[in-house]
């Protein structure tokens, strides 16, 4: 296999940077020293023979004559060996520099291509060559952690996508086996659990579709200035309805306008998977409450519960794909990316969204934290 320094340029590319570097340095000592020579020659006879009148040397003496001759030909001696000496230090110094410059180039292009066909792990060092260099090989490295991290993410989901799928595939293939070996009846409840279990299946590809835009930035967002008290407020009164026929208290925030800088749409969505999220893990009696508040430069809109909480040390795995801190008390027909896609789109409003929990039992917060602007 041949080093990143010695892969072959693609065809029609025409000679290696290192050549051309070498060339081009070359040619600019050639003209130097040409230029040099010639204006040696035309102005150091000039002032020569100025020196020589000075000295009251006669121009048609044999002196004069023999002091021209050594002259030029200790100017022509002393130019040439100089042009040569001169040539030999800049050509050196010339290839050292363009093989510097080639090899960190040559390498990037050798680690895209591994990256092309699928090699990942591929990075690039930084060759020490100046802020120019160093930051294409940031920008290289940091694309290849993105491939990397989308590729673990990739079968991660094919992981999770097979262990989801398995649960109503299986009840589809066994209640329709039972129907053929008639050991269910083909009546309105059997054909409405099938009905259910192919209603979950659709359900859970929305929900993929909706998870691989989020976790790949794939959403546009139209960031402005908006009041996060009144962005809570909507949600809270959304979601009136929903409360009341569970017997969950809601408390809407109050207080004055809080400027946040944030997509209004999607921020609506955000607030209320975390407040269908919280009354999932609520009983009849428990209670919801929004709160919003300025910390520093950003404001912290919170949704705190008195529900069923969960261990502070699943806080964020609460945020993974299809988990569920509390399967047997959560969202029964949810596939347990809500949270993975409320983070995302929050993310991508240069915002965090973060857990916590006392404990079982104890309720549960998240805190949605984005930046303010000026009022």
């Amino acid at each position: 296999m041949s080093t990143p320094a010695e892969a072959a340029p693609p065809r029609g590319a025409g000679p290696r940077l290192a050549t051309r570097v070498f060339s081009a340095m070359v040619l600019v000592v050639l003209a130097g020293a040409g230029t040099l020579l010639v204006v040696s020659l035309l102005l150091a006879p000039t002032v020569f023979h100025w020196h020589l009148d000075q000295a009251g040397v006669l121009a048609d003496s044999d002196v004069s004559d023999h002091v021209e001759e050594a002259f030029a030909v200790a100017a022509l001696a002393s130019t040439g060996v100089g042009v040569l000496a001169a040539l030999a230090v800049a050509a050196a110094g010339s290839l050292l520099v363009a093989r510097r410059l080639a090899d960190p180039i040559a390498l990037t292009a050798n680690t895209t291509r591994r990256l092309a066909a699928g090699d990942y792990t591929a990075r690039v060092e930084q060759p020490q060559m100046g802020p120019e260099l160093a930051a294409l090989t940031e920008s290289v490295n940091l694309l290849a952690q993105r491939l990397e991290d989308t590729e673990r993410s990739r079968i991660q989901l094919i992981v999770d996508l097979a262990h989801e799928l398995r649960t109503p595939t299986a009840s589809i293939q066994a209640t329709v086996e039972a129907i053929a070996d008639r050991v269910l009846p083909a009546d309105d409840e059997t054909l409405a659990t099938l009905s259910d279990q192919s209603q979950r299946l659709s359900r859970l590809i929305d929900d993929l579709a909706s998870v691989s835009r989020a976790e790949e930035r794939a959403f546009r967002l139209s960031l402005t200035t908006i009041d996060a008290v009144e962005a809570a407020r909507a949600a809270a009164t959304a979601g009136a309805a929903r409360f009341a026929r569970a017997g969950v208290t809601l408390h809407a925030p109050e207080g004055p306008p809080l400027n946040v800088l944030a997509d209004p749409d999607r921020l609506g969505e955000v607030l209320d998977e975390l407040l269908v999220n919280s009354l999932h893990h609520c009983r009849d009696g428990d209670s919801v409450t929004i709160t919003a508040a300025r910390r520093g430069a950003t404001a912290d809109i919170t949704v705190t519960d008195t529900g069923s909480g969960f261990d502070p040390n699943e806080a964020e795995r609460l945020f993974q794909r299809f988990y569920r801190a509390d399967p047997a008390r959560g969202n029964p027909t949810g596939s347990g990316i809500g949270l993975t896609v409320a983070r995302a789109l929050i993310e991508a409003q240069h915002g965090t969204l973060t857990a916590g929990s006392p404990g079982h039992g104890a309720g549960a917060h998240f805190t949605i934290s984005l930046p303010t602007t000026a009022s």
